[in-house]
């Protein structure tokens, strides 16, 4: 296949751009399929390298503030438009055109080069929506749809598209099933499952474990006041530390399991690089407290793909205490790549990272919202870590195969 890709926000490295349409496009590559990938014109040298891109965007929506509102939106739209027009009136014509961070700054953009008579009728449209419409409306209900401009503006987009998506020209994707439920639900029209590809882990890191546990005690009692520190069970919360991830909770969390009689057979990893604003405004950074705790280890940089693996790789647990506001349908790259590496996981309720839990066939809920929440949860996942384990090894390879980039391919290919 030849195929397309048009990432702006393929800019300065930062981000999880890099590595997701990095890793898609290299897939393809190995495929055997001829790929071009369209970055922002102000890419690094380094990043084109690595991406093996064409630096030609002028605009980043993500960044840009002229590219946001109502009319700074539009704008956006028509300048991405008449760009993709000339690349593509100036090049062999392509199997896919891939939009896959669909924003509505790219809606009426895409929905224009769909309804083109200047583009080869072979060249479908694929549009992946990471973001939805709605908003969440609370645990178990479905999420709402407000009455405003960006609104409206997507349902015209829409409603320019239902054609070519009817005609199978265009596939309008989602990552997750609760993003493609919300969709439907917004669109009246077919939306594909494209779950998000994630490379497979480089080496096995599937390992016996030999740490006995009894389901007979508390978890809170089990483990020695006196256990050494190889001896602890380690609980990693990886990715930068954020509201809307919970990390204010989890600290909160911690500090309650270290009081437990059993504390010192605990060990948390947290990444935490710079404070972050609260609701109030105010700026949170680590707890002192925890800080001064040999128990509790801070990492306050940036990992490169080596220390990320053996983060997960001394990972008994993984915590992942996302708000369901932010991350109901929203996705989790660690999720992904802690459940295809046999690593149990701790999750809030009503997230997206119960599509994963279900995968694996298990995994611990937090069930409410809070620190005491998050604390049982940790203490039940501790107190069942051999069964856990066990699950989430068997349940590795179907997460890894499931979310590969050949299984992305084949369901572009099948709709080719």
């Amino acid at each position: 296949m030849r195929i397309l890709i048009t990432e702006e926000a393929l800019q300065d490295g930062g981000g999880h751009w890099p590595s997701y349409i990095g890793g898609i496009a290299e897939g393809m590559r190995e495929a055997g399929d001829e790929v071009d990938v369209l970055m922002h014109q102000d890419a690094t040298p380094e990043l084109v390298r690595e991406i093996q891109g064409v630096p030609y965007l002028s605009r980043n929506c993500w960044v840009d503030e002229s590219s946001q509102g109502g009319l700074g939106g539009i704008r956006h739209n028509l300048i991405l438009r008449d760009e993709l027009s000339r690349w593509l009136s100036t090049h062999e014509p392509y199997d896919w055109v891939c939009c896959l961070t669909m924003r509505l700054q790219h809606l009426l953009a895409m929905a224009m080069l769909s309804r083109s008579g200047k583009i080869p009728s072979q060249t479908r449209f694929l549009m992946l929506f990471v973001q939805g419409f709605g908003q969440y409306a609370g645990l178990g209900k479905p999420t709402v749809f407000p009455h405003n401009l960006s609104t409206y503006l997507a349902r015209f987009c829409f409603r320019l598209l239902a054609p070519a998506v009817r005609s199978g020209r265009v596939v309008l994707a989602a990552e997750t099933k609760g993003m493609q439920d919300e969709l439907q639900r917004f669109t009246g029209l077919s939306i594909s499952l494209f779950p998000h590809p994630v490379p497979p882990p480089a080496v096995s890191t599937l390992k016996p474990h030999d740490l006995e546990t009894s389901q007979s005690q508390p978890a809170c009692n089990r483990l020695g006041e006196n256990e050494s520190s190889e001896s602890r069970v380690t609980i990693t919360c990886p990715g930068f530390a954020r509201h809307e991830k919970g990390n204010d909770l989890l600290q909160q969390a911690i500090r309650l399991i270290l009081a437990c009689p059993a504390g010192d057979g605990y060990r948390f990893v947290m990444q935490w690089p710079e404070p972050f604003e609260m609701p109030d405004g105010a700026m949170l950074g680590p707890d002192p407290e925890l800080l001064a705790d040999e128990r509790v280890e801070f990492l306050n940089g940036s990992l490169n793909a080596e220390e990320y693996e053996q983060l997960l790789d001394r990972s008994d647990l993984v915590v992942l205490p996302y708000r369901c506001e932010s991350y109901h349908h929203r996705l989790s790259r660690v999720a992904i790549e802690a459940a295809s590496r046999g690593i149990p996981l701790i999750y809030s309720k009503g997230t997206w990272t119960s599509e994963v839990a279900d995968l694996v066939g298990g995994g611990v809920e937090i069930e409410d919202e809070s620190p005491e929440g998050i604390k049982e949860a940790i203490l039940t996942a501790v107190n069942t870590l051999d069964r856990l384990r066990m699950t989430a090894e068997s349940g590795s390879k179907g997460v890894t195969d499931f979310h590969s980039g050949s299984h992305f391919r084949k369901l572009m290919e099948n709709r080719g």
